[in-house]
């Protein structure tokens, strides 16, 4: 364990992000404690090479650490925070994204090898799942990723190893102990994954839950048992949060208050700082001032496709 946080400390000296030329691999180093924060995390592994991380969710809390990683199977909102960081004691880790092409390509390679003996789980099996969890490395995952950060700082090796080595990561994941997680929401049961997908590229419209269900080939009773199941969220809850924590990161970034909140589907601005202010006990400019740019660790949220445009 020892020297691959030395591998990401030596890639990574001061605090912030090092995207690696691996496709979807992003390392980070924060030296400070960071304050519980909003955030939307997208479907990736955030694996702790040392200190601590928490998450929230929907009044569930998820701690890891050395060993441990965060699954995310689906874009979620949650609320993070790192209790203890030190410059001589940071939190380090890497972020490697479920929805990068070699990553995608080897769970749908997963996928059609399983045989009718292992089947995935059903959609009724599905629903005891959520979409996020914590999970512990096995040695074939250790190995795996110990394989793929070796590549870090030579280029060539990189260029020609790194979409094995990512795939091996992605591979012992999948056979480990979040596999049925992982299989369950990007493999054969993929419907609450694909709508949340939906959700998260359609903030700015309008978004009826009746037309989500039917968008899952469901009746709405079966789609709010499944949807909830998977997310931890009621289906009209789940939007909100998102908007709002969506909202929260485009404050962070600088966003005014009006942009925010036409960006995530608000027609309203003042509707939309009496939900904030609800949500985060803080009107939406006073947040942003206090959490302007903050990070927590997880990689940068694509911008929501929308009318207005806000630099990330």
């Amino acid at each position: 364990m020892t020297d691959l946080s030395a591998l990401i400390a030596r890639h990574l000296p001061a605090p912030g992000f090092f995207d690696t030329p691996m496709d979807g691999v992003q390392l980070f180093r924060v030296d400070a404690p960071l304050s519980r924060v909003s955030t939307v995390y997208p479907p990736s592994l955030c694996v702790i090479l040392q200190g601590t991380k928490r998450v929230y969710l929907n009044g569930r809390t998820y701690v890891y650490e050395a060993g441990q990683a965060l699954f995310v199977a689906m874009s979620i909102p949650v609320e993070a925070e790192i209790l203890a960081a030190t410059p001589e004691a940071p939190v380090l880790g890497l972020m490697l994204s479920l929805e990068s092409r070699v990553a995608a390509e080897t769970i749908v390679a997963c996928q059609a090898a399983r045989t009718s003996n292992a089947p995935v789980a059903s959609a009724a099996g599905a629903d005891s799942l959520s979409g996020l969890g914590v999970a512990r490395w096995d040695p074939a995952f250790t190995e795996a990723l110990r394989r793929m950060l070796d590549l870090l700082g030579h280029p060539e090796a990189v260029r020609v190893l790194g979409p094995g080595r990512v795939r091996e990561v992605v591979y012992a994941a999948i056979q480990g102990e979040a596999g049925a997680r992982i299989r369950s929401h990007l493999g054969g049961g993929q419907e609450m994954a694909r709508i949340v997908g939906y959700v998260r590229d359609h903030l700015h419209e309008a978004i009826s839950v009746d037309d989500l269900a039917r968008r899952a080939g469901m009746s709405r009773a079966v789609f709010d048992r499944r949807f909830k199941a998977a997310t931890t969220y009621a289906p009209l809850q789940f939007i909100k949060a998102m908007r709002l924590n969506n909202a929260a990161l485009l404050l962070r970034q600088g966003a005014t208050v009006s942009e925010a909140a036409y960006a995530v589907g608000y027609a309203s601005a003042s509707q939309f700082s009496r939900e904030f202010s609800r949500q985060f006990n803080l009107p939406p400019r006073a947040w942003g001032r206090a959490h302007e740019r903050e990070s927590v660790g997880s990689p940068s949220v694509p911008f929501i496709s929308g009318p207005t445009t806000v630099a990330p």
